[in-house]
């Protein structure tokens, strides 16, 4: 069969190294956790002998189409006028409505193209029709299965029930956007969202939603020879010694990933360091005096949360503590000539330890990574973690829960000093003990490869396309409820 994928964002195919061209510095590049969703199930899906294309803002994209990011000035314009302060930039609601219908028909036709083109026989769109950032595309994207009666199956990896999302409308044309296209609800189109909690917020808006968590392939990963061959080669380049502990956060550095927490806990195990100065890491090196506990931060920025970063910064700083980031670095593929390298499974090669803090994640892509990478993690145990991936049975260092109701002086959240001691000294048991970390990586791997695994994917990949077929049957209405019984 043939499937388009479309998003705002992608990543290159098959970890192609090319040049991106309109891709800003302070964007995820391709390295988001949608777009690296988009890549593995565009490996999937290739795999199981389906042509695939690509469709984004981003160059490398199969058809790229610029005008679907979402960071631009013509959509924040759009935005702060539809669920901003107000029509500060319109001088009323019939200006603005004609400025959104200019840019809607603009983006259709480009859509409309692409549709005509490749001659897709199923459209999988994430995320574009279930959270209003750039209501433009949603909506072109929309008319257009409504026309062509595509088969579509949606991902939406956020809704709008989730807390991190606050969008209140302007005017009755915003209203009538946002009731109406977030989801919307066509015969054709069926709804996959990667949390239970996410499922539960659909179904009381009357739409039937199906559960695909975020997956990883855990039985493709570096070589021990290549691994060894990057840990020293980024080691090297960012002035890392071998036995420095290297604790490794991987995640955008934005408000909701809670960056801060990963400092506060590095400056306890620097204190608490002493303790185990002279004993063997599980690497089979010796921490000595001379050695560091090193933050390193891989996740690239956001320009809408470039403040939040230079705060955290800040903070790591007064903490006096080592850190480093080396996002700048960091592309969906490996290009060692440019000194650029994926974050996986590249960076984690360097990491002793990955710590994971966020504070809210539709599900949580670099924690499979960690998983996948073979490395213990330190995670704030957020609620999709606690309802749809604890219950499985993983083992990590736990951060707890709770926030500490009063923020610091820059506005940055803090837990409590107790659970980051007993964090700090459960990561350094496991770092000295070599029969404790293996335990702990080894019964991750298999509970993933179990309930996160690209069988798992497979699986729904499979059924989408079953109904795709059946769907062009005249009776989609009867076959759709069948299926959803």
């Amino acid at each position: 069969m043939r499937v388009i994928i479309v998003h705002f964002r992608s990543a290159p195919a098959g970890g192609l190294q090319k040049h991106p061209v309109n891709v800003d510095p302070l964007d995820s590049a391709g390295t988001d956790g949608v777009s690296l969703e988009i890549a593995k199930r565009q490996a999937s899906l290739e795999g199981m002998g389906h042509k695939v294309a690509i469709c984004s803002a981003y160059d490398w994209a199969d058809f790229a189409i610029p005008a679907l990011e979402f960071d631009s000035e013509e959509v924040m314009l759009m935005m702060r006028n539809l669920f901003g302060p107000g029509l500060v930039d319109f001088a009323s609601e019939a200006e603005l409505k004609s400025a959104f219908d200019a840019s809607l028909l603009e983006l259709r036709q480009e859509l409309s193209k692409v549709i005509t083109d490749f001659k897709p026989d199923i459209l999988f769109v994430h995320n574009m029709l279930s959270l209003p950032v750039h209501p433009v595309a949603t909506l072109a994207l929309t008319d257009l299965l409504r026309e062509t009666r595509l088969p579509c199956a949606a991902i939406h990896h956020d809704v709008l029930s989730e807390g991190a999302y606050k969008f209140t409308p302007t005017c009755d044309f915003a209203k009538s956007i946002f009731e109406e296209y977030f989801p919307p609800v066509l015969p054709n189109l069926r709804h996959w969202t990667i949390n239970s909690r996410n499922q539960m917020a659909l179904k009381n808006k009357g739409i039937q939603a199906e559960v695909i968590h975020d997956t990883m392939d855990f039985n493709q990963k570096l070589d021990t020879a290549e691994q060894a061959r990057i840990r020293a080669n980024l080691r090297g380049k960012y002035s890392i010694k071998p036995n420095d502990i290297v604790l490794f956060a991987g995640a955008r550095i934005v408000p909701n990933k809670q960056t801060e927490l990963a400092g506060h806990l590095t400056e306890v195990l620097q204190r608490l360091r002493q303790e185990i100065v002279g004993k063997r890491l599980y690497t089979g090196e010796v921490f000595s005096d001379l050695n560091r506990v090193v933050l390193v931060l891989a996740g690239r920025p956001e320009r809408a949360f470039m403040d939040y970063q230079k705060k955290v910064f800040d903070l790591f700083d007064t903490l006096k503590i080592v850190w480093k980031y080396i996002g700048g670095d960091v592309r969906p593929y490996r290009s060692e000539d440019e000194g650029l390298y994926a974050l996986y499974p590249d960076l984690y090669a360097m990491a002793d330890f990955v710590l994971y803090p966020t504070g809210w994640e539709g599900f949580g892509n670099q924690l499979l990574e960690a998983f996948a990478s073979e490395l213990p993690v330190a995670v704030f145990e957020y609620p999709v973690f606690k309802e749809d991936i604890a219950p499985k049975g993983v083992k990590v260092v736990s951060l707890g829960d709770i926030l500490l109701p009063e923020r610091d002086y820059m506005g940055l959240v803090q837990i409590p000093a107790e659970v980051l001691t007993q964090a700090a000294r459960e990561i350094m048991a496991i770092l000295t003990c070599p029969e404790k970390l293996p335990d702990i990586t080894d019964h991750n791997i298999m509970v993933g490869k179990r309930f996160f695994s690209f069988d798992v994917l497979r699986a729904h990949l499979d059924e989408a396309l079953t109904w795709a077929l059946l769907i062009e049957d005249p009776k989609v209405d009867e076959i759709q409820q069948n299926l959803d019984s």
